[in-house]
């Protein structure tokens, strides 16, 4: 009996390498997604020390180029955490997008899979069948000779 070749297996292999590079992007993303976040969260608590700096020293007493001063650097980290917000909002649009290149690859990875289970379980349903009919042979043979005697 010939050995059991499946004629996909190349396209098979070529989606299995496709579909970790692109999980490999897809954690890319992840990661980089996590690092904006730990910025944005930073941004956040400096605006946060910011303001209670700014009451403090509104409390103390400041001078109005110093309060300008505040208010400016107010200004710049509220700008700063919108473009945060905004970019973080882009990479989860370009995650989601990936997410679905990655569910696609699985589904037509896992549909050469099945047809290649398929395939190999009607090859040993074949090379069974071929056994059968050799074992029959080879008892028929044993009996036309034993008869022979």
């Amino acid at each position: 009996m010939k050995k059991f070749k499946f004629h996909l297996g190349k396209l098979l292999s070529y989606k299995d390498q496709n579909l970790e590079n692109e999980m490999m992007i897809l954690a890319a993303l992840n990661k980089h997604l996590q690092e904006e976040q730990k910025i944005l969260l930073a941004l956040k608590n400096e605006q946060d020390q910011c303001v209670a700096n700014f009451e403090r020293d509104m409390a103390a007493g400041i001078t109005p180029n110093a309060c300008q001063v505040h208010l400016r650097y107010l200004d710049f980290l509220k700008e700063q955490i919108k473009a945060m917000i905004k970019k973080i909002s882009e990479l989860t649009v370009k995650i989601d997008m990936q997410i679905d290149v990655v569910k696609n690859l699985k589904l037509e990875t896992r549909s050469l899979e099945i047809i290649k289970e398929t395939r190999y379980d009607e090859y040993k349903k074949e090379v069974l069948k071929e056994s059968e009919k050799e074992i029959d042979e080879f008892m028929t043979t044993a009996k036309i000779i034993k008869e022979s005697h």
